[in-house]
């Protein structure tokens, strides 16, 4: 079934006993911005990755999806075998160990999912783009997506959107499960095809 959905990293907003994460691996530095843009991370990531909750948000509930700041798909030991499952394209899975606000080991369950590269996906006719006046070919900000159906009909079941890859897009039969498993912290809204309606 040809159907997309953008995830939001973020979860769900507004529960104050979720745990958001405002941060991300301590010691990547400036190499940090590889996981937003989907850039292979590799030996620079360290052995024994960290990530601290922040006072910024004193929640510890734990969910299948951490929701964060950074636009980062970060998920749960259970989830990232789902995604296993479905996935075929080149995706870095970084393990990291979850501590406290108290500087205190509270989970090792949880990895970054990083898809590599981006999928060519979007008809800029028919989406809703700012552009740039500086760089006319690159968008400043994608308000609304919509998919070109010819060239999503090869699209992996993750991936990053090309020109803005610090979006999610699953594939129907990722979701389905993700959704009959009832993962919980996991939202996300369809993405109209350029040619609904016809």
């Amino acid at each position: 079934m040809l159907r997309f959905f953008k995830l939001m990293v973020s979860g769900k907003l507004g529960d104050p006993t979720l745990c958001m994460l405002h941060s991300l691996v301590e010691g990547l530095g400036m190499d940090v911005a590889r996981v937003g843009l989907g850039e292979r991370v590799g030996s620079l990531y360290p052995e024994d990755a960290r990530v601290y909750m922040s006072e910024d948000s004193p929640g510890i509930k734990l969910s299948p999806l951490l929701g964060n700041t950074r636009n980062t798909l970060i998920v749960s030991s259970e989830l990232r075998a789902v995604i296993q499952k479905h996935c075929t394209n080149e995706i870095e899975y970084l393990g990291f160990t979850l501590y406290d606000h108290r500087k205190r080991s509270y989970s090792p369950d949880y990895c970054i999912v990083n898809p590599i590269g981006t999928f060519d996906c979007v008809d800029f006719q028919a989406s809703e783009v700012l552009w740039s006046d500086k760089t006319p070919n690159k968008p400043l900000t994608i308000k609304k997506h919509v998919l070109d159906r010819e060239k999503v009909e090869r699209a992996p079941q993750l991936f990053r959107v090309d020109k803005d890859p610090m979006t999610y897009v699953l594939r129907y039969e990722l979701a389905k499960e993700i959704s009959d498993r009832r993962f919980a912290n996991v939202y996300w809204k369809e993405l109209p095809l350029n040619d609904a309606g016809k």
